[in-house]
């Protein structure tokens, strides 16, 4: 097995996401951030803990080679189970607030009247019925300028209502977080890189758990382990 904790498995890799303060340099407090970083040190640790069971196992001549194997895997499944519902825990967390950030920032509010509403409309069948090249340049201006009428016409609205595609439509929703929620943009980014960075780390874990638990002579030994169980309980009349 050789189980080998990756150096890419570590919390400092979402650590360095955390936001800082301009004055001080130091990490600005987010529950959510500190949440997945929380987890990948789980993950770490627990790796750690295998590698070190392993290596442990590999020397132990008291036991059988398959006895060893079966310890492991036994562990590392324990192990699996334990961070799995940290990491899930955490990611739900992260996902959700990104999810609530990006409701709250995808458009600006909706109009108050009538003639206002009457104008986006109008904005986005002037769009729909320009030709492509027109079109671009005419979201291009509007971005340039901060224009949010315009902006605000095409955000409100399905992209088949402004001839937009999809690529467009997130261009226009990404210029209009940037600068009308500075705040909320920044903290939606490093959210979104933090859980890229936990993933990334889940999957390192996974993958040394499944090399610890899922391997042929741990399956073996786990099916020798059952039968001698079943007859030593058969012979004694259970």
């Amino acid at each position: 097995m050789a189980i080998k904790v990756p150096l890419d498995l570590n919390e400092a890799f979402v650590d360095r996401l955390a936001e800082t303060d301009p004055a001080t340099g130091a990490p600005v407090a987010d529950p959510v951030i500190s949440g997945l970083s929380n987890a990948v040190k789980l993950a770490r640790e627990q790796a750690t803990v295998l590698a070190n069971l392993e290596k442990a196992a590999l020397a132990d001549r008291t036991q059988t080679p398959e006895a060893n194997v079966l310890r492991v895997a036994t562990a590392a499944s324990k192990a699996g189970q334990r961070v799995a519902a940290q990491l899930d825990a955490a990611l739900t967390r992260a996902k959700t607030e990104i999810a609530n950030i990006e409701k709250r920032t995808g458009a600006p509010p909706p109009p108050k009247d009538s003639v206002a509403l009457g104008i986006e409309a109008e904005i986005r069948a002037r769009l729909a019925a320009m030709g492509d090249k027109e079109r671009a340049d005419a979201i291009a201006q509007a971005k340039a300028r901060n224009d949010e009428i315009v902006i605000a016409a095409v955000l409100r609205g399905p992209a088949m209502l402004t001839g937009l595609g999809a690529a467009q439509l997130d261009s226009i929703r990404h210029h209009y977080r940037q600068h009308t929620h500075g705040a909320d943009y920044a903290r939606l980014q490093r959210l979104t890189k933090a859980v890229e960075a936990m993933e990334r780390s889940g999957r390192l874990f996974v993958g040394i758990v499944k090399s610890a638990a899922d391997t042929p002579m741990a399956r073996q030994a786990a099916i020798a382990q059952r039968e001698a169980e079943a007859a030593a309980a058969h012979a004694a009349g259970v």
